[in-house]
């Protein structure tokens, strides 16, 4: 239903404002504080926040990684696998966030520190997972 009312309204207006729902962009996103500005575009850059829509149907807002000739490789800030997206996915990128009721744009450079650290630290979260896969494989053998 959520998913429906948002693509109505890009659809519709040309944007939303939504609440985060989720854990895949945190520490940047937070579901208890954050809402984000989503806007219908046509281009998109390397570390632009998009929102695109599954196969499942599920609306997700991930980080572009990297941009190839024919989709972009995504990843959430708090993953560590990378998705295959295409353009026909995607139907906008954040703009705008408001933490605790402040503004605030992907701009600056507290937040490109912030994506450069993402980045760089992607490793170390799949290390995490894989980690997290292993021990969950020793407690259900036991």
């Amino acid at each position: 239903m959520i998913q429906n009312t948002i693509l109505n309204q890009l659809n519709e207006k040309g944007f939303v404002v939504s609440k985060i729902r989720g854990v895949s962009m945190w520490p940047f996103f937070n579901q208890k504080n954050t809402q984000v500005y989503i806007k219908s575009a046509l281009n998109y850059n390397k570390n632009d926040c998009i929102l695109f829509l599954r196969g499942d149907g599920s609306l997700i807002m991930h980080r572009i990684l990297y941009l190839k000739k024919d989709f972009f490789l995504v990843c959430g800030d708090n993953q560590s696998q990378l998705e295959k997206v295409y353009c026909s996915q995607i139907k906008g990128k954040m703009t705008e966030y408001y933490i605790n009721g402040h503004t605030r744009r992907p701009i600056g450079i507290k937040y490109h520190v912030y994506v450069r650290w993402i980045r760089i630290t992607r490793p170390i979260r799949i290390i995490r997972d894989l980690l997290k896969r292993i021990i969950k494989k020793i407690i259900n053998k036991n």
